[in-house]
């Protein structure tokens, strides 16, 4: 399997708080790769260094064997890297489907003339993608009379609908009930296999029911990379999320990794950088 996004030393520094420090990381194409790592490990700060959002001070970032370290996020974007956010970023006063076509038009060609007639097209071909993440029946609802489970799954159409080779999702299960989480992997799963799914995510249980490769940070720096069986047998990521293991049991037992800093570890999610 070839590797669709190469990291090589790649740091990123805010002064003196240095968020992602010297990370050599691959990301296989077709891979389901989660991010996980205690509070501050630099996790969103890693996909803003992927997607574009933040330019690296140092080190490189090549995406299907072209150097786009220096590459805007519109250009990253055309190239096939789609992200989304912690919010769920949607038109509130526009329909279910109109989002997902706004979102699709950048990337059609002759974007820049608008024509009514293939806006509709878009629109209707757009469905396919509200199909995929199981909101089709939704086409025509206002996006602001939508749960927050429902914006996040049109988030994520929105997000497909720019036709990504890389998906990055950032704690894409917060804030889901236990049957929006379940809808959430159904969905993913559905995917095409062809499509990398990199996410952070903090709820263990979804990491992994989701991926088959898991990267661990740990004050910007790579922990662990493995299988989530090997994951959660690493001595070195138990101490870093927990502290004392012998009295804590399993992170797969744990569940939501938000939750153990109430048993004393490190506080998971809410990370600033």
């Amino acid at each position: 399997m070839t590797d669709v996004i190469e990291l090589s030393g790649l740091t990123k520094a805010f002064g003196a708080t240095v968020a992602v420090a010297g990370l050599d990381l691959a990301f296989a194409a077709g891979a389901r790769h989660a991010v996980i790592g205690p509070n501050g490990a630099g996790k969103t700060t890693l996909l803003h260094l992927i997607s574009g959002e933040l330019r690296p001070t140092s080190g490189r970032i090549r995406y299907d064997g072209r150097d786009v370290t220096r590459g805007s996020r519109v250009k990253r974007s055309r190239l096939g890297i789609a992200r989304t956010f912690q919010q769920p970023t949607v038109w509130s006063s526009l329909s279910v489907a109109d989002n997902v076509a706004l979102a699709a038009w950048p990337h059609t060609p002759a974007r820049g003339t608008w024509l009514r007639s293939r806006y509709r097209s878009l629109a209707e071909d757009c469905g396919r993608h509200l199909e995929t993440v199981g909101i089709a029946t939704l086409a025509g609802r206002p996006a602001g009379a939508l749960s927050h489970g429902e914006r996040r799954m049109l988030d994520i159409a929105m997000a497909l609908a720019a036709e990504p080779r890389v998906l990055l999702l950032d704690e894409p299960a917060a804030g889901l009930t236990e049957h929006g989480v379940e809808r959430l992997l159904t969905a993913l799963r559905a995917l095409p296999p062809e499509v990398t799914v990199v996410v952070v995510e903090h709820d263990f249980a979804f990491v992994s029911a989701l991926a088959d490769t898991v990267t661990v940070l740990h004050d910007g720096r790579l922990l662990a990379t493995g299988t989530p069986a090997q994951i959660t047998a690493d001595a070195a990521v138990r101490a870093a999320y927990l502290g004392d293991l012998d009295e804590l049991g399993d992170l797969d037992e744990l569940g939501d990794l938000d939750r153990v800093g109430e048993a004393g570890g490190p506080h998971v999610a809410g990370e600033a950088v």
